[in-house]
Parts: structure tokens; sequence; C-alpha cells
């Protein structure tokens, strides 16, 4: 990065990159409640987790984009704080799902 940072267009890129951090992985991932009440057998886990890697990948290189954009670490720094704290919350709804959670595609999810 170079000596001088415009910090105004690197918190500015910054705040735009970590905002995309949730619809990255919102549009890979069904949300916290519907993990918690369908990830009841492994292969939806595993799902959840390819997903989880895309988003990831995703948010990641918007972060280092707005970066050299910004010639500032803010940007990416910001991404990978929020990526994490968004991961959390993921994978405390993944291992930890509803007493009653059943695989998504159990009859007894079906409208009667």
């Amino acid at each position: 990065m170079a000596d001088s940072v415009d910090y105004a267009a690197a918190a500015g890129l910054m705040l735009l990159a970590a905002g995309e951090v949730p619809n990255f992985l919102a549009g890979m991932l069904p949300s916290l409640m519907t993990i918690r009440r369908f990830g009841a057998d492994q292969e939806d886990r595993d799902t959840l987790r390819r997903g989880e890697i895309a988003g990831s990948a995703l948010s990641i290189m918007v972060g280092v984009g707005a970066s050299l954009a910004a010639d500032s670490w803010l940007p990416l720094l910001s991404v990978l704080v929020i990526l994490g704290i968004m991961l959390y919350m993921y994978e405390e709804a993944i291992r930890n799902p509803h007493a009653g959670a059943k695989p998504i595609n159990d009859p007894g999810n079906l409208p009667s």
C-alpha cells in the first residue's frame, strides 16, 4: 500500500465492503431460523458449510478489491471482522438445531 491514504475513501469502501458480507452469505445460505429448524441431518449440514465457504470467498474477494481501490487494508480488515461474526452465528445455528428439527424433506413438514 502507498504512503498516503485517503482515509475518507478508505472508510467509505470499508463500510461498503463490510456491508456486503451478510448479503453474500444470505445468497448462499438460508436464514439462521431456517437452519436451526431444518438442519437435522449431516447432508444438510455439509451443504450449509459449502455455502459458508462460497459466501466467505466472495466476501473476501470484495474486501481485497476494496482494499486495493482504497490503497488501505481497512476494507479487508472490516470484511474479515464481519465475516468472523457472521460465520460464528451460522455455525452456532448449524450445531444447535431446535429440539424438534427434522430434515427439510421430512413428510411431517408438508402442509396437511
